[in-house]
């Protein structure tokens, strides 16, 4: 065999992890949905670009494209997102419970359109009547009343499939605990129960805002503090893969290089946040939440290129994961 055929073929082999191989199946799933995460950013942020050069228009946030030709892309790249986050197993149950709390969250900022008048500009607005919005009033009128029946019929059925989801994880940790001695359950339980708990928790609060009289608050404010909290979940995944790499994953040797990295990514997009919402306010005052929002999905989409190279070889947890109890829910 020749040496350029061998070092090919050793580049394309995954090593061995503890365990048995990673399933090829397995592992070209995984590397697809990690894929297909960075092909839906840069497919909204396409239909952005295009929407802003058909109207000339820039809107004040990334949200205000909801009432845009480009809300299908908007719609449809936070709910896959969001998907993502919340199918993709965690290493610990940190990580996994941040990331799930944030696909939670990712739907939510899609199905509830932002209230703020101050993120619409006129002259990308139409009224139902297919009128271009001339007046501040015609404005507030389209951003306050926008959809609510959509809100309520997609809420509904988020809330609905969620909780039946929950519902069957809690069945499955019941039974493994009485009857199947699942190891992932049984053995490390906080790394099945605390994500679990967590979204229960999410869940139930959401159940409630939309029980509320008059979903006051979900029609005003949902979409503001889903956002803000879909972000600071991410941003703590991100310290807490750190921490992972720093104490070693699934019982290998400490890799401080990476925890550096995920720490000073978490930093970058924490304290960046700040400087790009002095500096905008300067120079872009009525684009700052547009451009606040770009530097973290920017932020996501670095940190979902690194971990993609970092865990290329992954793809299905090996029954030494399993053992160890470091595979998510």
């Amino acid at each position: 065999m020749s040496t350029s055929t061998h070092t090919r073929r050793a580049a394309e082999a995954p090593p061995p992890p503890p365990g048995r191989p990673v399933p090829g199946m397995a592992l070209r799933t995984y590397r697809f949905l990690r894929f297909s995460v960075l092909a839906v950013i840069a497919a909204l942020t396409t239909s952005l670009v295009i929407e802003i050069a058909e109207t000339g228009c820039v809107q004040g946030s990334i949200s205000a494209y909801y009432f845009t030709d480009a809300r299908s892309f908007f719609v449809g790249a936070l709910v896959a997102i969001g998907l993502v986050m919340i199918v993709l197993w965690g290493k610990s149950p940190a990580e996994d419970g941040w990331l799930n709390l944030a696909g939670m969250l990712a739907p939510v900022v899609a199905f509830v359109p932002t209230t703020e008048t101050a993120d619409t500009r006129k002259c990308a607005l139409e009224t139902s009547s297919g009128a271009t919005v001339t007046s501040d009033r015609q404005e507030v009128a389209i951003v306050e009343t926008a959809g609510r029946s959509a809100i309520d019929n997609n809420m509904l059925a988020y809330l609905v499939v969620i909780g039946l989801v929950l519902l069957a994880v809690l069945v499955r940790g019941l039974l493994a605990h009485r009857r199947t001695h699942e190891a992932l359950v049984v053995d490390h339980p906080y790394a099945y129960w605390l994500p679990f708990g967590a979204a229960s928790a999410l869940w139930l609060f959401g159940v409630a805002l939309f029980l509320e009289d008059g979903r006051t608050w979900l029609y005003d404010h949902a979409h503001m503090w889903s956002a803000i909290l879909l972000f600071v979940c991410v941003v703590a995944a991100v310290i807490a893969i750190g921490f992972q790499k720093r104490n070693g994953e699934r019982g290998g040797p400490p890799s401080r290089g990476w925890a550096r990295f995920y720490w000073w990514l978490a930093a970058a997009m924490t304290l960046g946040a700040g400087l790009v919402v002095l500096l905008s306010r300067a120079v872009f005052p009525d684009h700052v939440i547009l451009l606040l929002e770009a530097w973290m999905i920017l932020g996501l989409a670095v940190f979902w290129v690194a971990q993609t190279i970092d865990r290329w070889y992954d793809g299905a947890p090996t029954p030494a994961d399993t053992k160890a109890g470091t595979a998510g829910t």
